[in-house]
Order: structure tokens, then C-alpha cells, then sequence
């Protein structure tokens, strides 16, 4: 280790279950982003010997000739971890992300910038490039003038207490060195055009519905719009602002705006999506605030439908909440953390996992919790019945497969 970098007393209530959040400058500003993100690369240069990568040679040799290579290395080949990154819509999000962008290069890794994004692209960026981790600057589920930090772990595995995050805590607390001389490197990559084509097979055959959703964030918006143009649904959107919101709270400003517009309007479905793109809340054509519990029981029939003996995940409390469950349907528990979540599907193999709050989790390449998918998914299930979308969800926990 060189230079070491001393500990800055990270103050151990900007540690959340998920993340780091805190008041933009008052708590956290770009040095301390920075001192973060530099933590974050020590604890990933911890693993790198166990994945036996061996340093880079100038003589370096083609996999198809025994003669040396005469292409130069790029500066992204080097020893160190490939670290994606990208920023939220929040206006202190750009100053942060340069404090965090610069400790990845001081400490060796391979950077690359998302840009503006959001998280549940990020998670496909990072398992897309086969990157070592990931580091989204955000503040959702906190006040406009808070920010903060979510990490990765390869192949998208999120870290949430219990599953690394105190040893962050504890690398930035201790204070760290610097893992090579070398600096790293930085490029950019813009995955929208693969991340929107990955959905294509899920937003096929589908009940020709009316569907409005809330959503405030514009990568999302321009997804959904996109992928909906092609199909035989209607979308339409509800303006909401970029604001801290209780998606189970009925009288939540955001939901009872929604539930106003579905009253109004002739829709199907309603759809509500929070400022981290990947927590959900349903609404009923009547603007009725859908129980979580009836739409993962929805989900778990729909995909126990197309393979016996499904595995499934769910949180103690959505567990407690379902009615008695079919034999061959095999279900396990989390302790309702996104890390956790990822890990018992990863251990059961299982094809869904959701909790009470209203993320699910889907088998992809890795397992994957995004608003979008979620939508896809939820909208394949309503398409094996005509009737409305209330009466369906009324009817979940008396009828099996």
C-alpha cells in the first residue's frame, strides 16, 4: 500500500440498511463521495487475488499466434477492478460523482461512466460488462437535499448490511492506502440501446390494456415509451415530482394522485414507480391501492404455471400474508434486504423473489429487480384472463393453478 489514506470519521449514521445517505455538503460533499468510493475499491482489490488475475505484459500474446501482440494495451487493461458508476437527476448528483470518479482512478480501477442513469440500468451495466462493482450516486427514498451512495458487487449483487457493507463502513472509518501506483483509467459507455432490447422478449402477446403510470424519472419514461409503441396497449403518463414518497401509505401524495387520475380515466392498470426504479406499487382500474401480497401471488402462479416445482423468495412478512400455498410450490425466506434478496436466489435457484414494500426480483442471467420487468411480467399474468384487473387480483388467494 502507498499513501495511505487517512480515516475522516465517517459519521456511522450515514449508513443506512442499502447505502450511505445523507444531507448534501452538510453531511456528505464530493471529498467525502470521494473517501466512499475509495473504501468501496479497497474492499474490491481485496478479491482480485482470489480471481487470479495476473498483471499485464507489454508481450502480451494473441490467443491465435505464439508471436507477441504489436497492439498496445489500452489504459482500461490494467490490473485493476472495472468499476461502473453513474449519477441520479438530482441536481448535487454531478459534484458528487466527480469526487467519486476520481478516488476509483487515484486507487487503480478501470472506470466506466454511465452518465445520468439510474439504478436498475447500472445493475445491467455492471453485469453486461462483467464488472468487479458498481457505484450509483443517489438520494431516492430521501428528501430533495440528501444524496448518497448504493454499491455492486460483480454480476450485479447489491451490498446492503449484512452483505459487505459494514466492511466498507470499516475500511473508510480505519482509513486505507492506496492499492497500485498506477492510476486507473476512465471511459464512458452508453448502455441504453442493449438495456431496452433486453426487454423485447418479455413485451409480446399481451392483453390489449390501458395502463397509466407515475413515474419521475425520464430513462424509465423513455424505456417504457419505446417499448410501447409496438404493442397493442395504451400507456399514459402521471406527472410526479422527484420527492420522497411511501408507496404503501394510501394517503401518500404521489398515490393518492394516481388514484385520483384512475377514477377519472378509463384505464386497466395503474402503475407507480419510485425514484429508484425498481420498488413498484399497482392500482386497480377503480384507483383501488393494490396489496402487495395479491400481486406476488399473482406473479408466483403465473410463473408456477410454466414449470413445476417452482422456487420462490419472499420476506417473513409477505410470507406470513399469503394464503395456504400449493404442494409442489417450493418457498424459502430473506430477511427483506436487496442483498439478501439476490442471495437466496442465487443459493434456491428460485425464479422470484419479492417483499412487502413492493420490489420483485426475476431469473434473468442474474437475478434482477427492475420496475420495467416487473410491468412485463405483471402485465403476461393479466393476459390469461379478460376479466378486470380487481377481480383477478381478488380472486388470487382462493385460486391455484
Amino acid at each position: 500500500m502507498h499513501q495511505t489514506q487517512q480515516a475522516r470519521g465517517t459519521a456511522p449514521d450515514l449508513f443506512t440498511t442499502e447505502g450511505v445517505r445523507g444531507v448534501y455538503l452538510n453531511q456528505i460533499d464530493r471529498t467525502q463521495a470521494a473517501h466512499l468510493a475509495g473504501a468501496f475499491s479497497h474492499l474490491l482489490w481485496e478479491s482480485l487475488p482470489l480471481k487470479g488475475l495476473a498483471p499485464d505484459s507489454k508481450t502480451a500474446r494473441s490467443p491465435r499466434s505464439s508471436t507477441p501482440s504489436r497492439e498496445q494495451p489500452r489504459p482500461e487493461k490494467s490490473r485493476g477492478p472495472c468499476v461502473v458508476i453513474g449519477f441520479d437527476e438530482r441536481p448535487s448528483s454531478p459534484d458528487i460523482i466527480t469526487g467519486v470518479a476520481g478516488a476509483l482512478r487515484r486507487n487503480g480501477c478501470r472506470v466506466i461512466d454511465l452518465g445520468l442513469t439510474v439504478p436498475a440500468i447500472l445493475a445491467y451495466a455492471t453485469s453486461h460488462l462483467q464488472a468487479q462493482g458498481a457505484i450509483m450516486v443517489t438520494g431516492s427514498h430521501s428528501g430533495p437535499s440528501s444524496t448518497g451512495l448504493e454499491f455492486l458487487l460483480e454480476q450485479s449483487q447489491p451490498v446492503s448490511r449484512g452483505f459487505h457493507l459494514e466492511r466498507i463502513q470499516e475500511i473508510a472509518e480505519q482509513g486505507y492506502g492506496r492499492a497500485s501506483r498506477q492510476p486507473g483509467s476512465q471511459r464512458t459507455f452508453h448502455p441504453m440501446e442493449t438495456y431496452r432490447s433486453q426487454f423485447l422478449k418479455h413485451f409480446h402477446a399481451l392483453r390489449p390494456l390501458k395502463i397509466a403510470v407515475a413515474c419521475s424519472l425520464r430513462l424509465v419514461r423513455e424505456t417504457l415509451d419505446s417499448l410501447f409503441d409496438k404493442l397493442p396497449c395504451q400507456l399514459s403518463w402521471v406527472d410526479i415530482p422527484h420527492q420522497k414518497r411511501n408507496l404503501l401509505d394510501p394517503d401518500d401524495s404521489d398515490v393518492r394522485k394516481m388514484q385520483q387520475y384512475l377514477e377519472i380515466h378509463n384505464c386497466d392498470l395503474g402503475l407507480l414507480i419510485d425514484d429508484d426504479s425498481r420498488q413498484t406499487a399497482f392500482f386497480s382500474e377503480t384507483g383501488e391501492l393494490l396489496p402487495n401480497h395479491a400481486v406476488t401471488r399473482l406473479l408466483m402462479q403465473a410463473l408456477a404455471a410454466e414449470q413445476e416445482q417452482a422456487v420462490f423468495v419472499l420476506d417473513q412478512i409477505s410470507r406470513e400474508q399469503q394464503a395456504e400455498l400449493p404442494a409442489d410450490w417450493n418457498l424459502h425466506t430473506h430477511r427483506g434486504t436487496l442483498a439478501d434478496s439476490y442471495f437466496q436466489m442465487q443459493q434456491h435457484r428460485a425464479v422470484y423473489a419479492a417483499d412487502y414494500s413492493g420490489y420483485h426480483w426475476f431469473r434473468e442471467t442474474v437475478p434482477t429487480c427492475d420496475a420495467i420487468l416487473t410491468l412485463a411480467h405483471v402485465l403476461a399474468a393479466l393476459s390469461f384472463s379478460d376479466a378486470p384487473v380487481s377481480e383477478l387480483l381478488s380472486s388470487t388467494d382462493e385460486e391455484t393453478p
